[in-house]
């Protein structure tokens, strides 16, 4: 498979190939996978830094969904009506807003969509957001209805993703990725794990000390 940064560029049938790593990971597909069978209506969200695999995560929670179709739409895709779904059946089983920590940059430009799923659609149908943190936050004033039904959102109903040091080491030996000690910071995307990688200083030296991000 070619290597794609994006899970959103992924096919179907990659997603449904790529293996989940990270106990947290795993537990968020689990619970995202709940959420939608339960199809009790309400507010959830999924939080996790940039890079940290929700939207893979959600993408795979909706390919094991048989029985229904779970919508997924991003803030990122606002004037484009892309469906990131895995999922195969008719019968409406809820809704995933990706990239919805855009609301909170530019309420204005997205005010109207957040509207209608956060408190409209979640009266009826399981609503999962999904946010990248940490969270910049412009001028909210004059969105109280639409920010107050988020910060209400129970601790129940949120779920983490992160990913311990040891295990973003596991990770990274898997796609031959040599970790050590060194300092000049960069990004590296990768499909389900962002990395802040430091890499060396030194000539000749491709080796990267990591921090999970």
């Amino acid at each position: 498979m070619m290597y794609k940064p994006f899970s959103e560029d992924l096919s179907c049938d990659e997603v449904k190939r790529i293996e989940l790593m990270g106990e947290s990971a795993i537990r968020a597909y689990r619970r995202v996978v709940s959420i939608f069978r339960s199809g009790k209506p309400g507010l959830y969200m999924l939080m996790g830094d940039y890079g940290s695999g929700k939207t893979l995560i959600v993408r795979k929670a909706t390919a094991g969904l048989s029985s229904g179709r779970v919508v997924i739409k991003s803030f990122k895709n606002i004037n484009n009506d892309v469906d990131l779904s895995c999922s195969g059946g008719r019968a409406i089983m809820g809704y995933v807003i990706d990239s919805f920590e855009l609301f909170f940059q530019n309420p204005e430009a997205y005010v109207a969509l957040a509207r209608n799923y956060v408190i409209s659609v979640s009266q009826y149908y399981p609503v999962l957001l999904v946010v990248s943190l940490p969270l910049v936050i412009g001028d909210i004033s004059g969105y109280g209805d639409v920010v107050n039904k988020v910060g209400e959102i129970p601790e129940s109903n949120k779920i983490k993703v992160s990913f311990s040091t040891e295990e973003t080491k596991s990770i990274l030996s898997r796609i031959g990725i040599k970790v050590s000690e060194h300092v000049k910071p960069y990004i590296l995307k990768t499909p389900g794990l962002g990395i802040r990688a430091l890499s060396s200083s030194k000539e000749n030296d491709d080796s990267v000390e990591i921090i999970v991000i």
